[in-house]
């Protein structure tokens, strides 16, 4: 697959790089780098929680037919400490509705393991309305 640049400096600070994408469904990877680490040299859980936003923010973008989208909800169980990279972030679309899109995202380290399960929703942004929001 063709390098796909980023041009996000949260994205690119921690490392990640596109691996796949197809309908539905994003693959990324980041290396370990110290300046991510909390103490005792395991990745800060934002950082993995970050990692899996762009993730499943790129798994649903493929299959929105709105103008935009954000995030809605991320909740994420931690499992194993994560130390070993390069790390791989995987999010597969489970439910598509009208307004709203279901995420499943895992990060493994280099060897494996599974270290954070996540589950996400996606809020489609259909169309922009300027005007009057007053009650009158």
């Amino acid at each position: 697959m063709k390098k796909v640049e980023v041009k996000d400096p949260v994205f690119n600070y921690i490392g990640l790089e596109v691996v796949e994408v197809k309908e539905g469904y994003a693959k990324l990877q980041f290396p370990y780098k110290p300046e991510l680490c909390r103490s005792g040299g395991v990745i800060n859980g934002g950082i993995i929680m970050t990692a899996m936003d762009f993730a499943g923010g790129l798994s649903v973008l493929t299959v929105n037919d709105g103008i935009d989208q954000v995030t809605q909800e991320l909740k994420v169980n931690f499992l194993e400490p994560m130390y070993k990279g390069p790390f791989t972030v995987e999010a597969k679309v489970i439910r598509r509705g009208g307004r709203t899109v279901v995420v499943e995202i895992t990060v493994r380290d280099a060897e494996g393991t599974l270290g954070a399960v996540g589950l996400g929703t996606w809020y489609l942004i259909k169309s922009r309305y300027i005007g009057n929001a007053s009650n009158s």
